[in-house]
């Protein structure tokens, strides 16, 4: 199985969030260990793939209680940053896909710059780019919501969580290109 259609089917796994009261029926840990194995059938010597992989092996591990977890609970108050456990552990996986995606960007431009594909690998730099900014620029953002007025920070919640929906679809949709990409390599 290509390796690219294997970390596509592991990150839609990890984006896909179905659950059954407190248990998680697609649980993360095996779309992160899915990715893991797609890595590890993949040239070793690409920029980045011993952090991919290092990091891939850290979070397929410790997103393993995530799946009886369930997600952190809200508060009657309303839109509070929580410093419980389990809102730290949430964040913390959250951070570490992050990471993971940082290497697993920096594995495909590399691919690609291998394979003199120069348009796949503009596509996965702009997206790396803007997909990073945005990323940090909601962590950094999020410890200051606190100190927003409710009817500010949900809309600012929501429009966070819909660019951050739309650029994981986006950065799904460049794996697949690279997916094609190397089964028509395959193919001659």
């Amino acid at each position: 199985m290509n390796p690219f259609h294997r970390i596509f089917g592991g990150l839609l796994l990890v984006l896909i969030d179905i659950h059954l009261g407190q248990i998680e029926i697609l649980a993360d840990f095996i779309g992160y260990f899915l990715i893991l194995s797609a890595l590890n059938g993949m040239d070793g010597k690409l920029k980045g793939m011993k952090g991919a992989r290092t990091t891939a092996l850290i979070i397929s591990v410790l997103a393993i209680p995530q799946a009886f977890l369930g997600q952190p609970a809200g508060t009657a108050e309303g839109v509070t940053m929580g410093f419980d456990l389990p809102t730290i552990y949430h964040q913390s996986l959250g951070v570490l896909k992050l990471i993971l995606t940082f290497y697993l960007f920096q594995v495909f431009i590399d691919w690609a710059r291998k394979k003199t594909e120069e348009d796949l690998q503009e596509r996965a730099r702009k997206l790396f780019r803007f997909y990073l900014t945005a990323h940090i620029l909601y962590y950094v953002l999020l410890p200051f919501s606190m100190n927003f007025p409710e009817n500010t920070v949900i809309p600012l919640f929501i429009v966070g969580i819909a660019v951050m929906i739309i650029l994981e679809i986006v950065f799904l949709v460049l794996i697949r290109s690279f997916h094609n990409e190397q089964q028509k390599m395959e193919l001659y």
